[in-house]
């Protein structure tokens, strides 16, 4: 037991094993639309190092024009926020000698066209002093003007909600509060500096400990101007919970030709973060402002969109499958033991992104496209620890939660007949994830997960016309899913017959036979549909190919890794081999 434990890493060469699911049937996902009467969305704030995290409620009013030109500025609406913050956080968060509370915020936006993508930050919205006294919920109403946006091209631009740099600023009945219009200062961003998000890198993201100054809540920096009276500033980052719809709006941009440059880069860009960037294209002001008149360009971008999380969702707890683990030798030692209690949870996380092949149809579909609200794998890393040393052999077991969404798929069924349904992909329980090797013996880390999904479709029309299935249209048994990863030694540059896939930083995962039951279950009014698609899609000789991002560790001491450079990323689609598209 002296020699050195095999670091603990979370083993997520499966985290897309769930999702292989996604792409029996070919298609894309389709994106959602906004609610044109706004949205109201669920955030968690970081309110400094060493605080729980609060629970708050956002509401999010904003208007959109039907429609935009290329090359014209497109105007969104004046911005309302209505943060709610529970009885319970007002009292953990707000000294108790304060009488009023106010706030400001700047409010993250992510907006897409296609595969471009940028984040545009909207600054200065500010909350009129409400009184803290009472029992219920205290809402704070954020108003504020937003700058414009410009595209280079047509195609629907979707507005989604980001993160909220959130200052609250309490105040006793003594003095007058500082001026909400002047956050405290972003300790992280140079005064001078950043572009206003032409790219994911200068989204002005920062780690809730950067915005805190590591200090607790209610111990913050007070903002300058502040008179008798005046508390300290509390300081946090909020994101938006996932599993939520976080767009805003649509607004359909015919082709056209463009006013501005389309190289895919902005123009002329200037001003403190959270000011647009790019030359003025248009007499209006921006956000109504007569001394400003420039607009974001949308850059032509085909990496992925900013994920718009910061954290995991909650630990996966369950028991590892038996038929997943490898026969264990004399000599190696099993850990926990059974005098020892479960190792404590290791919360992780991760995105993966993919294709899945479908060898009947010759076609391929994303899986979890990072363009429409991709879901994260959550992880419970080494749960189990197999250790023989005689051998020179380690292996680290964990446990893997995934729960794709829907997805909507078109293909050409026996190669000319237009075909969409919906496919939904349901857990059979938890994953099991299976690392062997170690470097510190200078071998190979091999990475299988396993599990199983049920696949079950609906809503299917052959040519447009509605095909009745039922609602119980599945496969037979579940599918067994096993992906698979490979990191080799540094010494060696073989491949093993696997791409090169390291688990800390990703990399890409194979699942190269991948067997589709038969189907059971489909048709309606005597009907039995079951042969139409166990003909059309089961059988053998498919293939998935994902690429995993690298891992989020949020309670990795007091920096988490991955998790706010400026979000939990995600990856590039893989590339087939010998392609570069």
């Amino acid at each position: 037991m002296s020699r050195p434990r095999p670091r603990r890493v979370v083993q997520l060469a499966g985290v897309a094993a769930a999702a292989l699911l996604a792409g029996l049937l070919p298609g894309t996902d389709s994106a959602a639309s906004g609610e044109p009467d706004g949205v109201s969305l669920a955030y968690t704030c970081q309110f400094g190092a060493g605080q729980d995290p609060q629970d708050i409620s956002v509401g999010i009013k904003q208007a959109y024009p039907a429609d935009g030109t290329v090359g014209k500025p497109i105007q969104p609406g004046d911005l309302t926020l209505t943060v709610g913050i529970p009885r319970a956080a007002v009292t953990a968060l707000v000294p108790a000698e304060a009488d009023t509370l106010s706030g400001s915020t700047d409010m993250k936006t992510n907006i897409t066209q296609g595969t471009s993508r940028t984040v545009v930050i909207w600054p200065d919205l500010t909350a009129k002093s409400t009184t803290v006294a009472g029992s219920g919920d205290l809402d704070l109403v954020f108003t504020g003007k937003v700058p414009g946006v410009s595209v280079t091209a047509g195609g629907d631009l979707v507005f989604a909600a980001g993160d909220l740099d959130l200052t609250l600023h309490p105040q006793s009945a003594a003095g007058t509060p500082s001026d909400p219009g002047t956050p405290t200062a972003d300790p992280s961003t140079p005064a001078d500096s950043g572009t206003g998000g032409s790219s994911s890198d200068d989204s002005g993201a920062v780690s809730p400990s950067d915005i805190s100054g590591n200090a607790p809540a209610g111990s913050g920096t007070v903002a300058s101007g502040s008179a008798a009276g005046s508390l300290t500033d509390i300081t946090g980052l909020c994101a938006a919970k996932a599993g939520q719809d976080i767009t805003l709006g649509t607004v359909t941009v015919p082709g056209g030709t463009s006013s501005t440059p389309s190289s895919g880069t902005s123009t002329g860009a200037t001003g403190k973060p959270g000011t647009p960037s790019g030359s003025p294209t248009s007499s209006t002001p921006a956000g109504g402002s007569p001394t400003d008149t420039r607009t974001t360009i949308v850059p032509l971008d085909t990496s992925p969109p900013h994920s718009g999380r910061t954290t995991c969702d909650a630990v996966p707890h369950g028991e590892l499958d038996p038929k997943r683990l490898p026969p264990v030798s004399p000599q190696a030692i099993v850990l926990p033991l059974p005098s020892m209690p479960p190792f404590p949870d290791a919360r992780m996380c991760a995105y993966a992104v993919g294709f899945s092949n479908v060898n009947k149809l010759t076609g391929a579909m994303i899986i979890n496209d990072p363009n429409a609200h991709p879901v994260l794998a959550d992880v419970n890393s080494g749960r189990r620890k197999v250790l023989d040393y005689t051998n020179e052999y380690v292996e680290v077991d964990s446990l893997l939660s995934f729960a794709p969404p829907p997805s909507h798929a078109t293909f050409l069924t026996y190669g000319f007949v237009p075909t969409s349904a919906e496919v939904d992909f349901v857990p059979k329980g938890l994953m099991t994830v299976v690392q062997t090797g170690d470097d510190y013996y200078n071998e190979p880390i091999l990475t299988t997960i396993g599990g199983y999904q049920d696949i079950r479709i609906h809503d299917v029309k052959i040519n447009g016309v509605t095909l009745d299935v039922g609602p119980n249209c599945h496969t037979a048994t579940p599918v067994d899913v096993v992906l698979k990863g490979r990191k080799r030694p540094s010494t060696d540059t073989s491949t093993g017959g696997l791409p090169n896939y390291d688990i800390v930083d990703g990399g890409p995962l194979v699942d190269d036979n991948l067997t589709v039951p038969p189907f059971t279950g489909c048709g309606t009014h005597g009907e039995n549909l079951d042969a139409l698609f166990t003909a059309s899609l089961s059988g053998s000789g498919n293939t998935l190919n994902m690429v995993q991002a690298p891992i989020c560790s949020p309670d990795d001491g007091t920096t988490p890794q991955n998790c706010t450079e400026p979000d939990i990323p995600l990856p590039q689609l893989p590339v087939r081999a010998g392609s570069t598209k």
